[in-house]
């Protein structure tokens, strides 16, 4: 069984590989910057890896027959996707649709497809169902609505798996909160908190690698997931959370809040916990020690 990753030197791309090697899988690990791909897998027995760019046609001769493909690649960071939508259009729905029509085309056994929950409403009851509405405010959000339209649209021609990942936060990923507030603390510099009040659903990117694992041999195709803690937790409390882990006297600095944030996101996961047999296992409190000892 071989498993076709793209974007796979990204954050949630690299510890993926990772865990389908350890599985027992066999991996073709591509991406378009293969920089840490090499330096951390180049010579290891079932990984091959590969440069290239998903809105080339190559993804046509790297995908065979009965391949499960794991789409992870994608502008995914809000301000980049603002700051160059035509780029963010081009790489998360062309891009995607490249995947789609190349899967379809060499008879993939399967697409698995990361997207996110900044496709759902700021409105939406909580916690967030797979069916509540889908009307992203952000640049990015739509990009990956867009993209998931496609799958709707060839639904016939291929089986296909949705996840919406909650807020992923875990090792090598510096940014946003978590990442970015353990990187300030380490360099003995105050985390800046926009906001503060809004709440997320935080899951770890171990959790998020088991529930790749497990779309990519479930029955249930042909539907979307969220996959998330099923717990709501203020980006105030996460920044105090990285202050006690960190065991420092440091305080957070506060600043206004952004449009793009939700004001309350949770998800309702039960969908995936009884198709996908998906249970996260790690609590934020665990997850950011897990991180520092990394």
């Amino acid at each position: 069984m071989r498993v076709v990753v793209t974007g796979a030197n990204g954050f949630v791309g690299l510890h993926t590989v990772r865990g389908l090697l350890d599985a027992g899988y066999n991996v073709l690990a591509a991406d378009i910057i293969a920089s840490q791909l090499k330096a951390r897998f180049e010579g290891v027995k079932r990984c091959e890896i590969a440069t290239l760019n998903i809105l080339s046609v190559d993804m046509e001769q790297v995908i065979k027959k009965e391949d499960k493909v794991l789409h992870l690649a994608a502008i995914a960071r809000f301000d980049q996707a603002r700051q160059n939508p035509q780029k963010a259009v081009r790489v998360n729905v062309e891009g995607t649709l490249n995947i789609i029509q190349a899967c379809i085309k060499k008879k993939a056994e399967r697409l698995v497809y990361a997207s996110t929950g900044s496709v759902y409403s700021h409105d939406v009851p909580i916690p967030i169902r797979e069916d509540a509405k889908r009307e992203p405010d952000s640049i990015y959000g739509l990009t990956k609505k867009q993209a998931e339209e496609w799958f709707f649209s060839y639904s016939k021609n291929l089986p296909y798996v949705i996840l919406r990942y909650g807020y992923v936060y875990g090792k090598d990923k510096d940014w946003g909160a978590v990442g970015a507030f353990l990187k300030r603390l380490k360099k003995g510099e105050r985390p800046v908190v926009f906001g503060g009040r809004q709440t997320n659903d935080f899951i770890y990117i171990k959790d998020i690698v088991q529930a790749n694992l497990l779309a990519l041999e479930t029955e249930h195709v042909r539907q979307a997931y969220n996959i998330g803690s099923g717990r709501a937790i203020s980006i105030k409390d996460v920044c105090e959370l990285c202050i006690a882990a960190m065991k420092t006297n440091l305080t957070m600095e506060l600043k206004p809040g952004r449009a793009f944030d939700f004001p309350v996101f949770v998800y309702d996961i039960s969908k995936a916990q009884t198709l996908l047999n998906f249970e996260p296992k790690w609590n934020l409190s665990k997850g950011i020690e897990d991180v520092l000892r990394s």
